[in-house]
C-alpha cells in the first residue's frame, strides 16, 4: 500500500505539477501524519521530485527530469476518474458492439484448460457456410481489442489456430484426447519485430508529429509481438493491407511498416 501512495505522489506531481498533504489523505482515507511520513519516504527516495513552497504550503514538481516509476498518463486519467477525482480530464472511449460469449463455452474452455483435457466443439468458420466440429487443446484466451479468441491445438486441420470465442456454437469434453500443449505452438512462443516509420509523403512537420505520436525515435519504433499475434496488430495498426501486398491507392496513411516482406509469410487470411 505504501508504494501505491507512492507511485500516486509521482504521478500527482507529474501531471498536476502540485501536491498537498490533503491529497493523500483524502484520496487513501489516511491520516495526516501518515501523509506526512509518505511524502517525506517519497522526497528521499526521490530527491528534486517535491519542493515545499511556502507560501501555499503545498509541494510542488521540482526540475529532476528523471522518473521514478514508469508513467502513463492515461492509465493515471482513468484511474482518477474512477475514484471520482472530478479535477482530471474526462477520457471517453469510442463505443464498439460488444463481443460476447456463452458462459457455459467459457467455463467449459476455463475447465479444460485446468484439466489438460480436449475439447470438441461446433465452430462456425467464415470460411465455410455450416458448422464443424473438431476437437481443440485451448491454452490461452487473447483479446485483440476488437475481439476475443482461442488459441490452440486444432485436432481437425492438425496445426495450432485461432477460433472467436463468440463462433463457438457447443462444447462437449474429449477426456479420451491426447493433449497438444502450448509447448509444441512454435508461432505462439516465437516473437517478431514489426518495424513502423512515418509515411512516405509527409511533410517534414507531419513526418516529425507522427515520430512525437508513436514514440519513434530516428525516424522509426519496433514492436516485438507473438508471430501468431501479428496479425492482429498490423490490422489494428492500419498497415495489414501493407504487409499482404495490396495497398489501396490514394489511402491516407501515417504510418507505414518497413518489413512487411518478412511478416507476410505470418499474417493470416480472413482475419
Amino acid at each position: 500500500m505504501v508504494l501505491r501512495r507512492l507511485r500516486w505522489i509521482e504521478d500527482r506531481l507529474r501531471w498536476h505539477g502540485v501536491l498537498r498533504r490533503s491529497d493523500l489523505v483524502n484520496r487513501f482515507g489516511i491520516s495526516p501524519q501518515q501523509a506526512s511520513q509518505d511524502i517525506a519516504i517519497f522526497q528521499e527516495l526521490a530527491p528534486g521530485h517535491a519542493v515545499l513552497d511556502a507560501s501555499s504550503k503545498a509541494y510542488v514538481r521540482g526540475a529532476a527530469e528523471s522518473s521514478v516509476f514508469p508513467k502513463n498518463p492515461f492509465r493515471w486519467i482513468n484511474d482518477e476518474r474512477e475514484e471520482s477525482n472530478v479535477s482530471v480530464i474526462p477520457m471517453e472511449g469510442v463505443a464498439m458492439p460488444a463481443r460476447r460469449a456463452d458462459p457455459d463455452i467459457m467455463a467449459a474452455l476455463i475447465a479444460a484448460y485446468e484439466s489438460r483435457q480436449g475439447l470438441e466443439i461446433a465452430y462456425q468458420s467464415m470460411a465455410s457456410a455450416e458448422p464443424t466440429r473438431r476437437v481443440i487443446c485451448a491454452h490461452h484466451l487473447v483479446d485483440t481489442g476488437d475481439r476475443y479468441h482461442v488459441r490452440g491445438w486444432d485436432g481437425l486441420r492438425r496445426h495450432f489456430a485461432d477460433f472467436v470465442v463468440g463462433r463457438i456454437l457447443s462444447v462437449d469434453r474429449r477426456p479420451d484426447y491426447p493433449w497438444v500443449d502450448a509447448v509444441a505452438d512454435s508461432l505462439w512462443n516465437e516473437t517478431a519485430e514489426v518495424v513502423l516509420a512515418p509515411a512516405i509523403g509527409l511533410s517534414p512537420a507531419q513526418r516529425r508529429a507522427v515520430e512525437q505520436d508513436y514514440g519513434m525515435e530516428k525516424g522509426r519504433v519496433v514492436l516485438c509481438v507473438r508471430k501468431a499475434l501479428v496479425t492482429y496488430l498490423a490490422e489494428r495498426l492500419g498497415v495489414l493491407t501493407e504487409i499482404q501486398g495490396n495497398v489501396a491507392e490514394g489511402r491516407v496513411r501515417v504510418i507505414r511498416c518497413l518489413n512487411w516482406k518478412d511478416l507476410a509469410p505470418l499474417v493470416l487470411v480472413g482475419v
